[in-house]
């Protein structure tokens, strides 16, 4: 082989070499680097304030009260007399209450009430919330229709409302499930964790 072409053979092979590595550069580019995952990192999360969870009870009847009475359901609401202060996303529970006063609005009969029962036990601020039928013997036979508007099943699918529900609780460690509490059986019942170790009184009585 000359001199010429074995000249031609080494700058072929530099060049192939240097092409190599341009493009495991830009793959690892691609796939991620440190630069790239720290800047992920970075993406601030949503930011958490102290709530008073009886802010949004409250918005219930202020905000939600008037939709329900013109289809016939009443709100009766029981708070404690202490805050229920939970770290939440703002706008978040504000949300969570109208997606559950609108659930109610679609699913509960003209002459039901909807009683909402808060409280602390432990460590958790606890929503019980659960119709009366205007026919007390009525009422005895049929579930509560908010709960099942809650619950998933063979050929009941959540509603679009319930899923949104459960995905703000996600956001919070909490929990939206069916469980008895003073106001009955199968109350749609929430938990949150309180901010700090605290116990809330008894409610008085309904606002």
């Amino acid at each position: 082989m000359s001199t010429a072409s074995l000249g031609l053979v080494v700058a072929a092979f530099f060049a192939l070499g240097a092409a190599w590595l341009t493009g495991k550069t830009l793959a690892t580019r691609a796939s991620g680097t440190p630069t790239a995952q720290f800047a992920a990192q970075q993406q601030p999360a949503a930011a958490r304030e102290r709530i008073d969870l009886r802010q949004p009870l409250r918005s219930l009847a202020t905000v939600h009260g008037a939709t329900l009475a013109q289809r016939g359901i009443g709100l009766e609401l029981a708070v404690p007399d202490a805050p229920l202060t939970v770290a939440a996303i703002a706008g978040d529970l504000s949300r969570l209450m109208a997606h559950i006063a609108d659930t109610a609005a679609t699913t509960l009969p003209n002459g039901s009430t909807l009683h909402v029962l808060a409280r602390a036990e432990g460590h958790q601020a606890v929503v019980s919330l659960r119709e009366a039928e205007l026919s007390a013997g009525d009422a005895a036979d049929v579930p509560p229709r908010l709960s099942l508007a809650f619950e998933t099943g063979i050929g009941r699918p959540a509603s679009p409302l319930a899923h949104a529900c459960q995905a703000i609780a996600a956001r919070h460690s909490a929990r939206i499930y069916t469980a008895p509490s003073p106001l009955g059986d199968g109350c749609l019942t929430l938990r949150f964790p309180l901010h700090g170790a605290r116990t809330a009184r008894a409610p008085k009585g309904l606002l």
